[in-house]
Parts: structure tokens; C-alpha cells; sequence
């Protein structure tokens, strides 16, 4: 008797123990501006920074809901793997980089920076960001001939004499996927 017991419970514990498969819709973000330089390019990670960059591959994420803000989303990059990346914007005194993130639970900044992964909202194909009540996104040149620009968030507090030009950031799925809870699949 307490064999079969055993083999039951067995049995029981490796069906909870079966990865838990669902779709999710993965990702890329590119700009949307009035400046035709910046207009229709794709979001790259050169370092930690996202911007457009000659040498660097799409930014792919998955939208997860936001464990802290029941209301928004984190930006989980892709693909998924043991250490956990998110795009968050990083900064202070009102201008945000945007970037990309490595266990983002677990980042310390000094008091006076902000570093938000956790507000921001997939709205009618723009990227919002929810952390401040007044802002947009904008893109900074950098390199010596300006072709490529980080983006940033800039909220109505930020004072900046550099160009940059304002910008949407606009998000498209570009594939489904399969995950487990060990990782993805396509």
C-alpha cells in the first residue's frame, strides 16, 4: 500500500511540475517623427542605451502586466532567458534614458534618480509611458555625424539647451511565441 501511495504522489508532483505554455506577442519598437532621418527607424540597445545605432540588432520585448501598477505593463526584452532584462528609463531631473536593464528588481539608484520599469502602457500603436504627468519621448543626435540618436522621455521639468527632436515610439508585434515557465520557444 505504501508503494502505490508513493508511486501516485510521484505521478501527482511531476504533473505540477510540467512547463505551462501560453502565446505571447512579441515586440520591436521603432520611431515615428515628422524628421525624415528618424521617421520608420527601428530601436536598437548599443550598450545599455535604446536608440537607432548603425551596428546594433532590433530590440525585441514581450509585454508583461506590471507586477507593482495594475494599470501597466514592463517591457521584458527577448528572448527570455536565467537573467531577467527590461527596458526602463533611467535619470534624473525630468530626462529619462531609455534603457535596457538587467534585473531590474534588484537595481539600486542613488536617491534623486529615477529608474521605472514597471509604467508604461501599449496604447494605439505608441509607446506611453505613465511615470510622469506631463512629457513625451525625443531623440538626442550622438556621434560625430549624427546618425544615431538615443531616445529619451522628457518631462515638462527638464530643462536641456542640446537638440533633439521629438519623437513617438511606436510598438509592432512581429511574432508569437511559446513559453514555459523554463524559458521560450518559437
Amino acid at each position: 500500500m505504501k508503494w502505490s501511495a508513493l508511486a501516485v504522489s510521484l505521478f501527482a508532483a511531476s504533473g505540477l511540475a510540467s512547463p505551462m505554455f501560453a502565446d505571447l506577442d512579441v515586440y520591436t519598437l521603432r520611431l515615428s517623427s515628422t524628421t525624415k532621418s528618424l521617421n520608420g527607424k527601428y530601436l536598437g540597445v548599443n550598450g545599455t542605451l535604446v536608440g537607432v545605432y548603425k551596428e546594433t540588432s532590433v530590440v525585441k520585448f514581450i509585454a508583461v502586466p506590471s507586477s507593482e501598477k495594475p494599470s501597466f505593463v514592463e517591457l521584458h526584452t527577448y528572448p527570455i532567458g536565467k537573467v531577467d532584462r527590461a527596458l526602463a528609463l533611467v535619470g534624473k531631473q525630468g530626462l529619462l534614458d531609455f534603457t535596457d536593464v538587467t534585473e531590474p528588481s534588484s537595481v539600486t539608484v542613488p536617491k534623486g534618480t529615477t529608474c521605472d520599469w514597471t509604467s508604461f502602457s501599449l496604447g494605439e500603436k505608441t509607446l506611453k509611458y505613465g511615470g510622469s504627468k506631463a512629457g513625451g519621448w525625443v531623440a538626442f543626435p550622438t556621434g560625430k555625424d549624427a546618425t544615431e540618436w538615443s531616445v529619451k522621455w522628457k518631462d515638462a521639468s527638464a530643462i536641456t539647451i542640446q537638440n533633439y527632436m521629438p519623437v513617438d515610439v511606436v510598438y509592432e508585434t512581429t511574432k508569437k511565441t511559446e513559453t514555459t515557465e523554463f524559458g521560450t520557444s518559437d
